[in-house]
């Protein structure tokens, strides 16, 4: 709505816990990466790199919801390379006169949540289910994806493929995404992600880059974390929903991201697989 000034005020409805410290904090500026529809990325010192989406895109690790949809203010008139003021609980784009409230934000937790008990045999069979609607893809990592195999892997899907974020890149996502399910931060899992994270530095762009150092850290969009919770319950319409809101992400990302975690899950089935033969030696 417009104010005093010709400055336009737009509410955000919510954030995430990552951007909530930024937005409360000192007023530090900015710069517009690059500007979509339903979204724009915004850079600020430090590296940090936070979406600014519409009220009907998903909740992104480093996402400020507005109240509006897409195509309707600010998203039209933003540019790349405009500047951004952001803290203080207000978020200003003063080349398009657009201040952005942000005191009345409720906030999201990212990160994904695993269970005091994890029961395998369920998400076995919710594996099971997932790979008859998305099938997993023929990859000459799928069987053989220890941690030493990592950087390999990595440096082999890190980049490759079409999209905003490249196929490979999402299939890396999810797979560390389910992995946190599985295994929660445990030593040899966190350098995994790192050698992820390092491999992305050198062979994809700074929004993948992004994206794939908060799933190192286990924190993800909003669809994705629901997908997750449902694997570890027996309810199959919880699943299937879930799954649907993960495959309307992008053009292509919600697949990819699903067929990463269906090679994470192969591959824990498989290393299991592999221990139980070992000691039946």
């Amino acid at each position: 709505m417009p104010v005093s000034g010709g400055w336009t005020l737009t509410r955000a409805s919510s954030y995430s816990t990552y951007v909530a410290v930024v937005a409360r904090g000192v007023a530090q500026r900015g710069v517009i990466h690059s500007v979509f529809p339903a979204a724009a990325n915004i850079i600020f010192p430090g590296g940090f790199v936070l979406s600014l989406n519409a009220i009907t895109s998903p909740r992104m690790p480093n996402g400020l919801q507005l109240s509006t949809p897409p195509d309707t203010f600010p998203f039209p008139v933003l540019r790349a390379g405009m500047s951004v003021l952001c803290g203080a609980q207000r978020l200003l784009i003063e080349a398009v006169d657009c201040s952005i409230d942000l005191s009345c934000c409720s906030d999201w937790d990212p990160h994904i949540e695993r269970p005091d008990q994890l029961d395998m045999k369920i998400v076995t069979k919710n594996k099971e289910w997932l790979l008859k609607h998305v099938p997993a893809m023929d990859l000459q990592l799928t069987w053989e994806q220890s941690v030493h195999n990592v950087r390999s892997m990595a440096q082999y899907l890190c980049g490759r493929g079409v999209g905003l974020t490249p196929t490979g890149d999402d299939i890396l996502a999810g797979w560390m995404a389910v992995n946190w399910l599985l295994y929660g931060p445990l030593t040899w899992f966190l350098e995994a992600c790192q050698q992820i994270v390092a491999v992305a530095k050198q062979q994809t762009h700074l929004l993948s880059q992004c994206w794939l150092s908060y799933a190192a850290k286990g924190d993800v969009a909003t669809p994705i974390k629901a997908l997750l919770d449902a694997l570890t319950k027996e309810d199959d319409a919880q699943l299937a929903a879930s799954m649907e809101a993960v495959l309307s992400m992008g053009a292509t990302s919600g697949r990819d991201l699903i067929q990463g975690i269906v090679l994470g899950l192969v591959g824990q089935a498989i290393h299991n697989e592999n221990l139980i033969h070992q000691h039946s030696i």
